[in-house]
């Protein structure tokens, strides 16, 4: 069976892709299944009538050897978009932060009451929340 011009294209486009797509899956398999986030929660009150966003600082305390290639091991900031609850005076607000390396890690969160902080173990596998509350020092 001879294969048309138009025929031999779309086979060559077909099996290009198929080389593509099965090279991507082996980029990032293992080291990307292993890249740990935190889920930062934060309940505020208005400030002046508006809800007012909240950066959680996160510092690394101890790093655990062989994290993941991708995992942030330094200082980052989390911002969290903060949105007015039914009641007009409540606010909160939810993000995931980058990918972080395993290990213990300081969370600081600037409130309208002040600051609260805590330091949370960020496990190599799992799931890792954090939640603020306005009012509290501490965060759970």
């Amino acid at each position: 069976m001879l294969l048309t011009t138009s025929r031999k294209a779309r086979l060559f486009v077909l099996t290009a892709a198929a080389i593509a797509v099965g090279s991507l899956a082996g980029c990032g398999g293992d080291d990307a299944a292993l890249l740990m986030r935190t889920m930062v929660k934060v309940d505020s009150i208005t400030q002046g009538g508006s809800c007012e966003d909240v950066n959680v600082k996160v510092i690394p305390v101890e790093i655990l050897p062989d994290a993941p290639k991708l995992s942030n091991s330094k200082e980052f900031i989390t911002p969290v978009a903060l949105t007015k609850g039914a009641d007009g005076v409540s606010c909160s607000g939810t993000q995931q932060s980058i990918p972080m390396a395993p290990g213990k890690w300081k969370f600081q969160a600037m409130l309208p009451s002040g600051v609260a902080a805590c330091e949370k173990t960020v496990p190599a596998t799992g799931a890792s929340d954090v939640a603020f509350k306005d009012g509290e020092t501490a965060c759970l």
